[in-house]
């Protein structure tokens, strides 16, 4: 019997989990392209192996930041991760894994590590680029980066064969900004991460029930104090609306009438929280993206949110929901109202996420990035 040939081999490689992103781009890989075989590397356990390449990058977080970046433990973890130090330490963990190793291409999610080699095709996938944080609304006390790790930023763009973002707002960023040409970077997008096991309801009577739902874990950036205080303004309009805040249980909501924090649920728990809403709301100031968006686009849920980072490419302002400046919390319970006080609009807004939830998958992000992978065209699905 002739031996079969092997398929085409590709790489990944990551820093952790990326909020699940990972394993969810990974599964979509796979199943657009059945036949490609993938090595995951994860650069996280390689850094962490030793404590004198942990104390060389806290030595680097400090030579390069000055004494402030011992100011708090999460700002030095910060950035004892976005340092030269740190930087040379990762890309040469990387090339000593990948070695003599051949692939197809590689493909490394986010731009915190470079790990281009000149012997295969390289490309990066993010959310986000540190020169993003400049005009941010949110101060997260992280202050700028540095210079020298701008210019390892820049190097990362500048060794890829492509860069694909999750949105079209970071994307003009590397172009303006970075100087990457048009021609090298493209909006690939992003897929939800909660999805609906059974199609949701979209009945009337479920945009009636006017039940608001917030899902996040970071509930200062998240906008959560906004939303407690526009919520209090549309109760006063619509004295049968609730909120349902999934993720934390911030002390505020507590004993708030119409109001449940329930704090952090498994996936099958925040499914029906989807299932149940009437509205999703989360008025966010600091977000590259929002996957969260993309979740309620698949439950046919109208979107409140804001007008911060990647936002607009999931919630379309008087489409699908309404988007309004961060901080406000007058103008969030107007845009509450708006979409909440006739049901039929909030009917018709979640009627027109769910024409977009195709658009939002991890196959559909998988099929953005393969199509400008070199791979034999006999072994396309």
């Amino acid at each position: 019997m002739t031996p079969v040939a092997p398929g085409p081999r590709a790489l990944l490689v990551g820093r952790g989990g990326f909020s699940g992103s990972n394993e969810r781009l990974l599964g979509g890989l796979r199943r657009v392209r059945p036949d490609l075989a993938f090595d995951v590397l994860d650069l996280d356990p390689l850094m962490r192996r030793d404590r004198i390449t942990a104390a060389r990058c806290v030595l680097g977080a400090v030579r390069e930041y000055g004494p402030g970046a011992l100011r708090t433990r999460a700002l030095l973890r910060y950035r004892a991760t976005r340092n030269v130090v740190y930087d040379n330490l990762a890309r040469r963990a990387a090339l000593n894994w990948i070695g003599a190793r051949d692939y197809a291409f590689s493909l490394q999610t986010q731009s915190l590590f470079d790990a281009a080699t000149d012997r295969f095709p390289h490309f990066v996938y993010t959310d986000y680029a540190a020169l993003a944080r400049v005009g941010e609304v949110w101060d997260d006390g992280r202050g700028a980066p540095s210079a020298a790790w701008l210019a390892r930023e820049r190097r990362i763009y500048a060794h890829a064969d492509h860069v694909f973002t999750f949105g079209s707002c970071i994307r003009q960023l590397l172009i303006d900004t970075y100087g990457v040409s048009p021609a090298r970077v493209s909006r690939a997008g992003a897929g939800a991460s909660v999805t609906p096991s059974a199609p949701p309801s979209r009945d009337l009577s479920r945009y009636a029930r006017r039940n608001v739902l917030f899902v996040g874990v970071d509930w200062a950036r998240k906008g959560g104090p906004d939303l407690l205080a526009a919520f209090r303004l549309l109760r006063a309009r619509l004295p049968d609306a609730t909120l349902t805040i999934v993720g934390c249980k911030p002390p505020e909501a507590e004993g708030l009438e119409g109001c449940v924090a329930l704090g952090r649920l498994p996936p099958v728990e925040v499914e029906r929280h989807f299932q149940a809403a009437s509205l999703f709301c989360m008025p966010t100031r600091l977000e590259p993206f929002g996957v969260v968006f993309c979740e309620a686009a698949h439950f046919a849920l109208p979107v409140v949110a804001t007008t911060v980072g990647d936002v607009g490419d999931v919630v379309h302002d008087g489409e699908n929901g309404f988007r309004v400046a961060p901080g406000a919390p007058e103008v969030l319970a107007d845009a509450l109202f708006a979409a909440l006080a006739d049901p039929a609009v909030a009917q018709r807004m979640g009627a027109a996420g769910a024409a977009l939830a195709h658009e939002f998958t991890w196959d559909a992000v998988a099929r953005a990035i393969l199509a400008r992978a070199p791979l034999p065209a006999a072994a396309a699905a």
